[in-house]
């Protein structure tokens, strides 16, 4: 069986209402704060140049819907989460850790009567 419509759907159909499919890229964030920094890499952008923004939706906490009409747009997001990635990036040294001097107020363990 075919399930009826719900009535607001049939009512927005007799309207003659038509439904706008969009496309563009979903992007989803690792959390709030990456979404943010889009959201604000979109305002800046905007601000310098005039140009349209980028974020076609702002669909929950985490996703957003880009514009991709524009191949450069979406390389250009890349271009700047990469950016923000290598600048909050911990690279390890090649430092020897066990022949590193101690910290200062860490000194080496000493034995208590525990360890034998």
């Amino acid at each position: 069986h075919a399930q009826e419509p719900e009535p607001w759907v049939e009512a927005r159909l007799e309207a003659g209402f038509m439904p706008n499919a969009t496309g563009g890229v979903l992007l989803a964030c690792d959390g709030p704060a990456i979404k943010q920094f889009i959201l604000k890499l979109d305002e800046d952008r905007r601000a310098a140049s005039q140009a349209p923004s980028f974020v076609l939706r702002d669909l929950d906490e985490r996703t957003l819907l880009l514009r991709d009409d524009e191949p450069a747009l979406v390389e250009f997001v890349k271009a700047k989460l990469d950016e923000l990635q290598s600048a909050n990036a911990y690279e390890r040294s090649d430092v020897d850790v066990q022949s590193a001097p101690p910290e200062k107020g860490h000194g080496p363990r000493k034995k208590s009567r525990k360890d034998g």
